[in-house]
């Protein structure tokens, strides 16, 4: 091999490396035609189809980079790897053993197969496979992570926690291994000393840009309710968020680890990071998703006499999408449009009801657990879906993998990312009006549909002709009662300093939460409580419950819905509203701090929808104060539920009947989605 065709294929491998596979592929086919007997050429062509998911001509390529050298482990291995990712797992078991015959010192052949056994089940051999490397390699740190994920996944904790330990004898300082051992501790269930041990890691080295490390500390930062380490997490994140994604240089973005991008895309809204961040990691993993899986053409369709509507989620249950859900699928009247719910999750245990209601308000209801995102595609295909509503995004449970190859002429995301999804496979993203205002429209966040009212809808319950007594909600008949029912991780340093400073101005009050994601939850805040001056037993825990009727009910021991307002409260400020009690808010900077203004403005009476902290401090302690004007904001809400739009499930329907004959007619027109608000 001369010199220049060194150069060249060390140019085409960093190609692939930097996830430019379109530009590689034809260049390395152009370089094959001039040497088509140069085994490297077609071995790097072979990588470059493996990036993009074309396994079927990776699987091609590879065989004629092993047909022009035999004897070449490495190709041998490699056309194990495709073979598996195609299917066709004995031929890749062959091969990838006969490439450890050939040269059982390289440590990927043995990784490989062992990673080809977990997906298989095969757990002993895969833990023979791996513990077989680290017997000649015990540093190699690929075969140790995924060892030990293996134990952790058998619940085999004390195997994994052994195996972290024992690498750490050997590699005190390697950052890695403690942010393996944070993730054991994790899974085991010991979030505070997975956070202690993630702070070493970062001390070790501190991440510089948006990693796994970064991710983990933010969300154990929140799970664990650290709020003296959110400055910390902000210290690290800023700087982060500057040298993962420059403006000038999008390019640079592409580099990024995609899971971990998809755990930013989560995290992000509980720390305010602008929607402008936010939209550029979207568009960084919708365009890597895009890139590993191609879309394929869909077959023609003739057009029919309903449209086809699917709508795609995890939590068509005792969930908030099932909740906020069933009374819209249920005001659907089905004559003009057919409506498919595809459930990639069923709640075996399901108490709450809303799961069988679901299945009753759909025209086709579909279990499709367990299914590949091949199978599901093909399905969805053959239903022929003109319009597929998306409802998890990158949450757990979505299926953007599958979306990326695009099984329905127009697919919409709604309910997630409430400020855009742009993705190439992702055409319209359903908002309202209040969540991405005029002059928030264009910051990268893709074709936007933005409803008339609310983003979401909301159900009014008949309650009871009396509350519950306070002392049967654990509260005290003669205090002022502050309700906070949302996600304990929308709690951040900035909105429980509030909540502190409106307590101490109203000594006759108590704050009134839901139970936290942990157990030592509640005595961490009230820690934070009395450093500030605040009893801690003010702060008291309603405990979660299955029956949604009670739990609205319950809202009506409360005097006032107090608001996190950096990630606003959603399904919990419609639960309060629908009880008839009030939600005082601050208005936001994001779209995620802006879902109880949207949700207030949709009930008619905004009057709790203030502009600053001071405003919403001084309020609280007003309404608080002034017995009678708490009462006139009570009565006000109460009278304009029964016709509020937030309640209003037939006119969201309208709405969304709108949409569908909007989007599929500039469909059939070849036109290419763009923004469009519906006008009632």
């Amino acid at each position: 091999m001369t010199d220049l065709s060194l150069n060249t294929t060390t140019k085409l491998a960093g190609l692939i490396r930097a996830g430019q596979v379109h530009q590689a592929i034809p260049e390395i086919k152009e370089q094959i035609s001039l040497a088509p007997r140069d085994d490297r050429l077609w071995a790097l062509l072979g990588q470059a189809h493996f990036h993009v998911n074309q396994f079927a001509e990776a699987v091609t390529a590879l065989r004629e980079a092993l047909r022009l050298k035999p004897d070449h482990a490495a190709h041998c291995a490699d056309l194990g790897i495709a073979l598996r990712a195609e299917g066709r797992v004995t031929e890749a078991e062959a091969l990838l053993r006969e490439a450890i015959r050939r040269n059982g010192t390289n440590p990927l052949s043995r990784f490989a197969l062992g990673n080809l056994f977990v997906s298989q089940r095969r757990y002993e051999e895969a833990i023979t496979a791996f513990e077989s490397i680290l017997a000649h390699n015990p540093n190699f740190f690929p075969a140790i992570e995924n060892l030990a994920s293996l134990f952790a996944d058998l619940a085999r904790l004390t195997d994994a926690l052994k195996l972290i330990e024992s690498a750490l004898a050997r590699a005190p300082e390697d950052h890695r291994l403690y942010s393996m051992l944070a993730i054991i501790l994790d899974k085991g269930g010991n979030q505070n000393a997975a956070l202690d041990v993630t702070l070493k890691a970062i001390a070790l080295d501190p991440p510089k840009t948006l990693d796994m490390r970064l991710a983990s500390f933010m969300s154990l930062t929140g799970r664990t309710g650290r709020l003296d380490l959110r400055g910390k997490v902000m210290d690290l994140l800023n700087p982060a968020i500057l040298e993962s994604l420059p403006e000038d240089h999008p390019d640079h973005w592409k580099k990024l680890d995609r899971n971990a991008l998809r755990r930013f895309i989560f995290l992000f809204p509980y720390y305010g990071i602008p929607d402008r961040a936010l939209m550029k990691v979207h568009s960084t993993v919708g365009n890597a998703i895009a890139a590993s899986f191609p879309a394929e053409n869909l077959p023609p369709r003739s057009k029919k006499e309903k449209l086809k509507i699917g709508f795609l989620s995890h939590n068509f249950g005792n969930h908030p999408i099932g909740h906020l859900l069933s009374c819209f699928f249920e005001s659907h009247g089905h004559q003009a449009h057919e409506v498919f719910l595809y459930a990639t999750h069923i709640f075996v245990q399901d108490a709450s009801g809303y799961g069988e209601r679901l299945k009753q308000a759909a025209d086709h209801f579909i279990d499709c657990r367990g299914w590949t995102d091949q199978f599901f595609a093909n399905r969805i295909r053959a239903d022929e879906i003109e319009i597929l509503i998306d409802l998890d995004g990158y949450m757990h449970g979505g299926r953007p993998e599958m979306l990326a190859t695009r099984v329905a002429p127009v697919q919409i995301h709604w309910l997630q990312s409430l400020a855009g999804c742009p993705a190439p496979y992702i055409d319209y993203t359903i908002v309202d009006r209040v969540l991405v205002p005029d002059e928030e429209c264009d910051q990268g966040n893709g074709p936007l549909i933005r409803l008339a009212d609310a983003f979401q809808c909301g159900e009014l319950f008949d309650l009871p002709p009396s509350p519950p007594s306070r002392a049967s909600q654990n509260l005290p008949d003669d205090a002022f009662v502050f309700c906070a029912f949302g996600n304990w991780l929308k709690i951040d340093e900035y909105v429980f300093d509030d909540w502190m400073t409106i307590l101490k101005a109203v000594p006759k009050s108590v704050l009134w939460l839901t139970s936290g994601p942990l157990p030592t939850s509640l005595s961490t805040l009230q820690r934070y409580a009395e450093a500030q001056g605040v009893d801690g037993s003010r702060l008291i825990v309603a405990p979660r419950t299955d029956d949604k009727l009670s739990h609205i009910d319950r809202h009506r021991c409360a005097d006032l819905y107090i608001d996190t307002y950096t990630f606003s409260a959603a399904t919990s400020a419609t639960d309060a509203l629908s009880a008839g009690l009030p939600v005082l808010t601050k208005r936001g900077s994001t779209a995620q701090s802006r879902l109880a203004e949207s949700l207030i403005r949709a009930t008619g009476v905004a009057q709790l929808i203030v502009e600053d902290r001071q405003t919403y401090i001084e309020t609280a302690i007003a309404l608080a104060q002034n017995p009678d004007q708490l009462k006139q904001h009570q009565k006000a809400l109460r009278d304009t539920l029964p016709k509020a739009p937030l309640f209003d499930a037939h006119r969201m329907v309208r709405q969304f009947e709108i949409i569908y004959d909007h989007v599929i007619a500039r469909y059939r027109a070849g036109l290419k989605p763009e923004h469009f608000d519906v006008v009632l």
